[in-house]
């Protein structure tokens, strides 16, 4: 009589600590007998999707990303498991890319850690990959000690494209940034707060979403159009591409996270809430949710709520996670 045992992965973090409530790792026994070969299943904990040990074991990260009209098209994002993208000034949004499955000969332009990226990093527990800072997220790595991985102390985990103009040709790699986290003995479990289920999204009773359009401003649209199963990222008219091979950016899943963005007395910095509570969408499978984001605080994790306070999850595959300021107009069609 065969039996099944489901056992969760959760190792020790040197760094943080606390176990993922999302099943990363399954162990399937034959039979009862203590002789039995013994399966081992493992899924990725930012996807969802069924890996191999062999890319479980892989070292994840983040790096920081810039998306001015001079950085496009980008390197390397067309292999990140999760790209956040939210404002930075001058009206243009960021991104900070989480990196495990899929590894990557080319990342960038990578550019400076602002404060609302080092939560980011903090909430899925991941050292973090940039070139400077702003001065307060320079001293909020230092008091906390944060896993930074600065271009400016780090210099050969980085080079430049001498095809692109210097402020825009700081480039790294999977192997690079994994090289010197090694080196800097930061030990790191792949897990995340994400829930994965294609079975949510295969309901008929879900509004459609071809597309979603997203208006941050009046310099800056991003758009996703549905074809194939995926969401295909376009800016203003423009599709999105990898630039060494031309690739298109594309996702199973589009959440859109509605907070406050505000200016800091300065007239440059922002302020971003992360902190609290607002209206999101998830948009997946040709479909959409309207729902609520939730963190307790800034050791919490961001959670993802319909009506009944009950969390809505994923479909397995790759997320765009836009965090948009209120005043932001959406469509979704």
């Amino acid at each position: 009589m065969k039996k099944l045992i489901s056992l969760f992965l959760c190792l020790p973090l040197m760094i943080f600590s606390s176990c993922s409530k999302s099943s990363e790792k399954k162990t399937n026994i034959k039979n009862q007998d203590p002789a039995a070969k013994v399966e081992e299943e493992y899924f990725s904990p930012y996807t969802g999707e069924k890996i191999t040990k062999e890319t479980y074991n892989k070292i994840p990260f983040m790096v920081i990303i810039e998306n001015s009209k001079d950085a496009r098209p980008q390197s390397g994002l067309v292999n990140a498991d999760i790209v956040y993208e939210t404002m930075a000034e001058g009206g243009i949004p960021r991104f900070i890319a989480l990196y495990h499955k899929e590894d990557s000969e080319k990342i960038g332009p990578v550019r400076s850690a602002r404060p609302y990226f080092l939560d980011i990093a903090i909430e899925n527990k991941l050292p973090f990959a940039h070139c400077g800072y702003s001065e307060e997220a320079k001293e909020r790595i230092e008091k906390e000690n944060l896993p930074s991985l600065n271009e400016f102390k780090y210099g050969n985990a980085y080079w430049r494209d001498k095809n692109r103009i210097y402020e825009h040709s700081l480039y790294t790699s999977s192997s690079k940034l994994r090289d010197l986290i090694k080196e800097k003995n930061i030990s790191i479990t792949p897990k995340s707060s994400l829930k994965f289920n294609k079975d949510y999204w295969q309901t008929n009773n879900l509004p459609a979403a071809a597309s979603a359009t997203l208006k941050l401003n009046k310099y800056y649209t991003t758009s996703y159009i549905y074809k194939n199963g995926l969401y295909y990222k376009y800016i203003s008219s423009d599709q999105c591409l990898n630039r060494e091979d031309s690739a298109p950016l594309t996702a199973s899943n589009i959440i859109i996270q509605i907070t406050d963005i505000t200016l800091q007395k300065d007239g440059l910095h922002l302020d971003i809430k992360l902190i609290g509570e607002g209206e999101a969408y998830i948009i997946s499978n040709g479909k959409f949710v309207k729902c609520k984001w939730f963190k307790k605080d800034s050791n919490s994790n961001t959670i993802l709520l319909d009506e009944q306070n009950k969390e809505i999850p994923l479909s397995p595959g790759k997320t765009w996670w836009n965090i948009i300021d209120k005043k932001s107009q959406i469509e979704i069609k």
